[in-house]
């Protein structure tokens, strides 16, 4: 049997979390209801939240947004881009703080 949806995007929200925690704790984040707030040192916020109606995780940032669909093999691709959620956010925070970010699947 395959993970719900829900359960698929707290799953990668939390795992997201405990790395930008440990990574940038500059960053102030909060997980509240499957949607991920990140406020960054220069007032900027980065939103990640589930859309349940089309099975994405949606990010929203001044850089634009972005929307991102579950992968045959589990990986959460942006449907533009092709990055994964976790290069494509570790790329976004890493320009913003001036330092690397390497966030994992």
């Amino acid at each position: 049997m395959t993970q719900s949806f829900a359960a698929a995007v707290e799953e990668c929200l939390q795992r997201l979390l405990e790395q930008i925690e440990a990574q940038a704790p500059e960053v102030e984040a909060d997980l509240i209801d499957s949607v991920l707030s990140l406020r960054l040192p220069d007032g900027s916020e980065i939103i990640l939240n589930r859309q349940e109606a089309v099975e994405q995780i949606w990010l929203a940032c001044s850089d634009g947004p972005a929307r991102f669909e579950r992968s045959a093999v589990g990986s959460w691709v942006d449907s533009r881009s092709g990055q994964t959620l976790p290069a494509y956010l570790g790329r976004i925070l890493q320009q913003r703080l001036g330092q690397p970010v390497a966030l994992e699947s």
